[in-house]
């Protein structure tokens, strides 16, 4: 895999071909993605700022195809992963796709440079983003942090912006840790974690709960710290102007689709496990059986949803307040990583939420309990 930076997705000479504004889908063959479901369908193009779509994504990325919600909307929706939501958010700012998955924080400053994105929903109802150890670890406090490693996806994206603000909370920056190392996630991940490379894992919980449920990884995690807890702004599915102002049936149709596969996910997270590995067969490992890891997957899926279950039962998927939006712009700005103190309508637009949310949940959940 040379010249890679990760097994699937976006590749060091791609990553130079969206800096020039290239298509995504021309440039990458080999991208995990979803394959096309039936003609006459309109093709939405999303990306994920994350390496490899795993199952721990499933109620967002895969069971709106899984459930036929998205098909139901007249789309082919199809999902590829990124090496960090600013790989995603560039490409969408150049038109190579019209839907962004990634952290607010990188948006923002996107936004702060005049791009013609924004938010139109925010995908998970607390912030997902804070650092864990192993178990057995020493490290008993974020103050234990100093002189250590800490271990990344990657050096840009969300989670580092997250260390920024948890270090900054703390009387800390980076200067007093040994150094952030990109780790990617999943296995190499927790091989890094375990033989010492580094002592700290920051990356988010949906992770976790993979490394957790289907590794057998003990973990303690530092996700109860104020300056994380109080910012529930923090992972965006974002688009661009011209679509919400040309295309808003796509936009609504796209979210409306992920609030029905978010249901589906809670009712039957096996069926949202075996579509997921349907829609991306290279996510599934290769030396684990088909079954098992269906099984496996399932129980990811059923812990991950939680995230956005509540919001989801209640019709209120997406939706927070300016407040909520100007509190985590705020943050941002007394850890240096945003300039301006833009208003919040420039960062969000909740327009289609309302009509996104409003679907039959009874037949969802029918539907999702029939599935196999």
């Amino acid at each position: 895999m040379t010249n890679r930076i990760r097994k699937s997705g976006v590749t060091k000479r791609d990553f130079l071909k969206l800096t020039l504004g290239a298509s995504v889908a021309a440039s990458v063959p080999g991208l995990i993605a979803a394959p096309a479901i039936g003609a006459g369908l309109k093709k939405v193009r999303v990306g994920h700022g994350i390496a490899v779509i795993d199952p721990s994504v499933a109620p967002w990325d895969s069971a709106g195809a899984t459930g036929g919600f998205w098909q139901e909307e007249g789309l082919d929706v199809e999902v590829t992963g990124f090496q960090g939501s600013a790989l995603a958010y560039q490409a969408l700012a150049h038109g190579d796709i019209d839907i962004a998955y990634g952290g607010t924080p990188d948006l923002m400053r996107l936004k702060e440079e005049g791009a013609p994105v924004k938010v139109v929903a925010s995908v998970y109802d607390w912030n997902h983003n804070f650092p864990a150890v192993l178990e057995s670890s020493p490290i008993k406090s974020i103050e234990d942090f100093r002189g250590k490693k800490i271990g990344l996806q990657s050096v840009t994206g969300a989670p580092i912006v997250f260390l920024d603000v948890l270090l900054k909370a703390h009387g800390m920056t980076r200067k007093d840790i040994a150094a952030a190392i990109s780790v990617g996630t999943g296995a190499p991940a927790i091989q890094a974690l375990q033989n010492g490379q580094v002592d700290v894992l920051e990356e988010w919980e949906g992770q976790y709960v993979l490394m957790e449920s289907e590794f057998g990884v003990k973990l303690r995690k530092f996700n109860k710290d104020p300056i994380l807890t109080k910012n529930s702004f923090v992972q965006g599915a974002s688009t661009r102007d011209d679509l919400i102002k040309n295309d808003p049936k796509l936009v609504l149709g796209f979210l409306r689709g992920v609030a029905k596969g978010i249901i589906l996910s809670d009712a039957n997270p096996a069926a949202a496990a075996r579509g997921h590995y349907e829609q991306f067969p290279r996510s599934l490992a290769t030396n684990v059986p088909r079954e098992e890891a269906i099984r496996k997957s399932a129980g990811t899926i059923a812990q991950n949803v939680g995230i956005s279950i509540g919001s989801a039962k209640a019709r209120r998927w997406g939706i927070v307040s300016g407040e909520q939006v100007d509190s985590t712009r705020d943050v941002f700005r007394e850890a240096d990583i945003l300039k301006k103190s833009l208003p919040w309508q420039d960062f969000y637009d909740p327009q289609f939420l309302k009509e996104a949310n409003n679907f039959n949940m009874d037949e969802v959940i029918k539907k999702a309990k029939s599935m196999t």
